[in-house]
């Protein structure tokens, strides 16, 4: 059986477009980059942002076949 893996940490980070990712904090920041102050997993990070903006487009309803 394997070892679990670690978790790693991530952190927010945003750009002068406020576009926002999520980026390993063991990782240098890309150019243009800086942290927007929260870290977790990936997977917390994640719902944190889907959470907190809307879509920038509605999307329309799903096709039902």
């Amino acid at each position: 059986m394997r070892a679990p893996r670690p978790t790693l940490q991530h952190q927010i980070v945003v750009n002068d477009a406020r576009e926002f990712a999520v980026w390993p904090s063991a990782k240098p920041l890309p150019a243009g980059w800086r942290p927007a102050g929260r870290t977790g997993t990936r997977d917390e990070l994640t719902a944190h942002l889907r959470s907190s903006f809307a879509p920038l487009v509605e999307l329309p309803p799903p096709v039902r076949k």
